[in-house]
């Protein structure tokens, strides 16, 4: 399979933790020896990050974010996953979102980290980017790719990481193909899904770091907000990773939803 799935753990309840851009499906290795014991997990690549197939992208199915729902889907399908509770970093929080509209009978809640419906500011929204910081992001990855990678993640991960998950982020981001990074990047930071967010009716937890450079925590409020059953819960973690950088925290806190759904 394309995605690289591998379902772990004991138990009936089913968690799916999606990865965010940059990143693999290791990052969770902190969460899945939290809940293995107690819950299956699932876990999977996107196609186009390092653990994928990178033979099955496509510029034109990956041409926005319904592509990666439609993957996503198709993991939970093949795996004949239901009553799923599912948790996603950055981009795979609209992933979860797309899915869950698509097919809510599949989820029995949500938990978006670190997650956004836009990255640009808009009239009476904050979502943290203008377009000239886009335009130069962009250039920067086409410039040197390497550099670029190298100093992105440096400065999302925040000073809550280590400088060793630093550079082990840096490694991450850096192993993508520059090419794919830059359309898997275009995807992310044009998207404006916030028509979408009020008609997700599921359980949803919206877990905000106390500051991230990549969503600020005006977007968590309005996620909160905007949600029929949104519930923001801030962590005390500087970053864009929180789940890597302060996983006791985050741990605390998906037991916690656990114990509600």
């Amino acid at each position: 399979m394309r995605n690289n799935v591998q379902v772990l753990g004991k138990g009936q309840s089913l968690i799916m933790f999606a990865h965010g851009f940059g990143s693999t499906q290791a990052v969770w290795q902190a969460q899945v020896q939290a809940f293995a014991e107690t819950h299956r997990i699932l876990l999977f690549d996107h196609v186009g990050a390092a653990g994928g197939n990178l033979a099955a992208y496509s510029p034109y199915r990956y041409a926005s974010v319904e592509g990666y729902a439609a993957d996503m889907l198709e993991v939970l399908e093949a795996v004949d996953a239901r009553d799923v509770i599912y948790v996603g970093h950055s981009m795979s929080g609209m992933v979860g979102l797309l899915a869950g509209l698509a097919r809510p009978e599949l989820f029995r809640g949500m938990v978006f980290i670190s997650s956004s419906p836009r990255y640009l500011n808009a009239p009476g929204y904050v979502g943290g980017f203008e377009r000239a910081d886009l335009d130069a992001l962009y250039a920067s990855m086409e410039a040197d790719f390497g550099a670029w990678a190298s100093g992105f993640a440096r400065a999302v991960v925040g000073s809550s990481a280590t400088p060793e998950l630093a550079e082990s982020f840096a490694r991450s981001l850096g192993s993508l193909r520059p090419d794919v990074a830059l359309g898997v990047a275009r995807v992310i930071f044009e998207a404006d899904l916030r028509e979408k967010v009020p008609k997700l009716s599921l359980p949803t937890w919206i877990l905000q770091p106390r500051s991230d450079l990549a969503v600020p925590r005006e977007v968590g409020s309005y996620l909160a907000h905007h949600l029929p059953q949104g519930q923001l819960v801030v962590v005390d973690s500087e970053g864009h990773l929180p789940h890597l950088t302060s996983p006791g925290q985050v741990n605390a806190i998906l037991a916690e939803i656990l114990s509600e759904l």
